[in-house]
């Protein structure tokens, strides 16, 4: 057969042609659909998520920002601490360099490297305690809204995350229970609710999730639990989800703190007379039925695709599910059911029950994970009784800098409250000095600390006509004057150094002592000076904090001590288009030389103040703190 010629320039025409109505019935008349698009506010836009997956997350990604189709569905590009890999994150999934869902696979835990820096530690692997890893999701369900209903069941700020779709039906609580089992019952003197109790081994135990919303005794349960997609009908169905310093009502309890409470038996977030289970309460658990799980688990309340239990014991456990909150979003509703207990440890330990790990046995998570909301089951038995003073919340602020951190018990220590008149930050038991600014006449409180003398508050100079670079590349948090007033002003680096040479992504590297924006006869921190600081705070990064002026929606932090009257404030950080950390981090610029963007940082999440080392992938504007010649 002929074969007919193609005209190559014709061929050519043709074949951009046809990429050019491809590319149109794509994206339409949207014209930000190009491979980067910093100027609209992300760094990589794409038609569909098998687009995006060809571009890997690495290391030189880290944070930076995609989106996916006319809709924008935005991903971020994060590593995981856990599996230690780097991962496409949107609100619903997560991509990895395949372009498949991303589900974490079974693996020993003892494997895990140990890592300070990040609060993590490796997890115990044994017949009773396994592997943390798993699924991050599930085919039986869906990360997609499943409810409509809003949120109205508690005061905390989660109400942005996204919903798990439930596929499974329950009209009443009275389908999870076992008709042949005859089945005790308790009542909740603080609300008045009741809950059927089964008795396991030579305990007694609840055989539902706790629903106590909390009260003025107990102020982090109401900040710190919600209702599965926020629906209270879900609370009164499979109870509500805790964040392990919400069931230990305390705040030290909080991921990546050490939650020791002491050996005895913690009544945290359970009524009087019951408590959170112990390890050898769950040890008694296992030991009853031989781990085998199925006769822990309700006929219903569980997927339909998959194998439910027996509830030959009466334990009545449904998937009640999971509020991730690094992820963002409720997970595993149906498919998996997650009980706190208790050992004074930073990590958190909670039991685990799925068939879809295995059908014989509870798994018993041990190891660090983020930053969970799970359901909660009593014990009965007596506990130190929760009071308002050892709840951990109060209004007033620690009175004396000359306690340490380390010496006030976490029964009696109190969370920190906003700032709103400035000067509350300081401590009274400081004798301060003060420095005004010739160049604007502000004055600002100054304090010795080993013989060095150091602003005690953050710089609030808006640059001149000698300080230009002041003047164009500084800000206010969130744009708002009154922060500046409070918090002090952010800095980028070439801003802080009053050098373009120390611009974003360039190498910087100046004489010691450098004035930078600071005062005559003040200067930039050094590297030495910093690291002064961060020794400081070997003992508790809370030696350098204000009493007041930290904490926000989703993070409670304790009422500093100001030890040395340095009075750090969270005033957080602009990192490209966003603010972030405030009430949360503070950040100090200080002298290094090179190309990275270096600075110090009091973490209240993490708890720890150490000196950031490494790429950043947004010009960042940080605060600054002088030191006197």
């Amino acid at each position: 057969m002929k074969k007919e010629r193609v005209i190559p320039g014709i061929y050519l025409f043709g074949m951009v042609f046809v990429a050019s109505v491809l590319l149109l019935a794509g994206c339409g008349d949207d014209e930000s659909f190009s491979p980067v698009a910093k100027n609209r506010g992300y760094d990589y836009a794409y038609t569909t998520a098998k687009d995006l997956s060809k571009t890997p997350c690495n290391e030189m990604r880290e944070n930076r920002e995609a989106v996916i189709g006319r809709d924008k569905d935005r991903y971020e590009c994060r590593f995981d601490y856990r599996d230690s890999v780097y991962l496409w994150v949107g609100y619903d999934d997560t991509l990895t360099a395949e372009g498949r869902e991303y589900h974490r696979v079974e693996s020993s835990s003892s494997e895990d490297d140990e890592d300070s820096s990040s609060s993590r530690s490796s997890s115990s692997s044994s017949s009773r305690s396994s592997s943390s890893s798993f699924s991050s999701s599930s085919s039986s369900y869906s990360s997609s809204a499943g409810s409509s209903s809003s949120y109205v069941s508690t005061g905390s700020s989660y109400d942005g995350y996204g919903k798990v779709k439930i596929a499974f039906t329950l009209d009443s609580k009275e389908d999870l229970f076992n008709p042949n089992i005859d089945y005790g019952t308790m009542t909740d003197g603080r609300d008045g609710q009741v809950y059927r109790t089964v008795v396991i081994g030579n305990r007694v135990w609840m055989a539902e999730n706790l629903n106590f919303a909390g009260d003025s005794d107990y102020p982090i349960v109401k900040k710190e639990s919600v209702c599965l997609n926020y629906d209270d009908a879900n609370c009164k169905l499979l109870g509500r989800l805790y964040s392990r310093a919400a069931a230990m009502n305390d705040m030290s309890c909080d991921v990546g703190s050490t939650c020791n409470l002491g050996q005895g038996l913690v009544q945290g977030v359970c009524p009087d007379g019951w408590h959170i289970p112990s390890e050898d309460d769950v040890d008694n658990f296992i030991d009853a039925f031989d781990g085998n799980a199925v006769g822990t688990r309700s006929a219903m309340g569980w997927n339909d695709t998959i194998q439910t239990g027996t509830d030959s014991l009466g334990f009545s456990m449904p998937g009640s599910g999971i509020l991730n909150l690094d992820d963002r979003a409720f997970k595993h509703a149906g498919s998996t059911g997650f009980l706190w207990y208790y050992t004074p440890y930073y990590e958190q330990k909670y039991m685990i029950f799925t068939p879809d790990l295995a059908d014989t046995t509870v798994r018993l998570h041990s190891g660090y994970s983020y930053k969970v909301f799970i359901s909660v089951r009593c014990v009965k038995g007596e506990a130190a009784p929760v009071s308002s003073s050892s709840s951990s919340y109060s209004s007033s602020s620690v009175s004396s800098s000359s306690v340490s951190s380390s010496s006030v018990s976490s029964s009696s220590r109190e969370l920190s409250t906003p700032l709103t008149v400035k000067g509350e930050q300081f401590n009274p038991d400081i004798d301060y000095g003060t420095m005004t600014d010739p160049r604007d006449g502000k004055t600002y409180k100054t304090v010795v600390v080993e013989g060095k003398t150091w602003m005690a508050e953050n710089l609030n100079f808006v640059g001149n006509e000698d300080f230009p670079l002041a003047e164009q590349y500084s800000l206010c948090p969130y744009d708002e004057e009154e922060n500046c007033e409070l918090y002090g002003r952010l800095y980028t680096r070439e801003a802080a150094m009053n050098s373009d040479t120390c611009a974003y992504n360039t190498y910087c590297s100046l004489a010691d002592p450098l004035q930078g924006v600071c005062p005559a006869g003040w200067h930039i921190p050094s590297l030495t000076e910093a690291t002064d600081l961060k020794n400081l705070a070997s003992d508790s990064f809370l030696t350098l904090t204000s009493a007041k002026g930290w904490g926000n929606d989703t993070l409670s932090v304790y009422s500093g001590d100001d030890t040395y009257g340095l009075s750090f404030l969270p005033a957080g950080d602009k990192s490209g288009d966003d603010y972030k950390y405030f009430g949360a981090n503070a950040f100090m610029w200080a002298n290094i030389p090179g190309d990275e963007q270096r600075y110090f940082v009091i973490n209240a999440s993490e708890k720890k103040a150490f000196i950031h080392s490494g790429y950043s992938v947004n010009v960042l504007y940080l605060s600054v703190r002088c030191v006197k010649d």
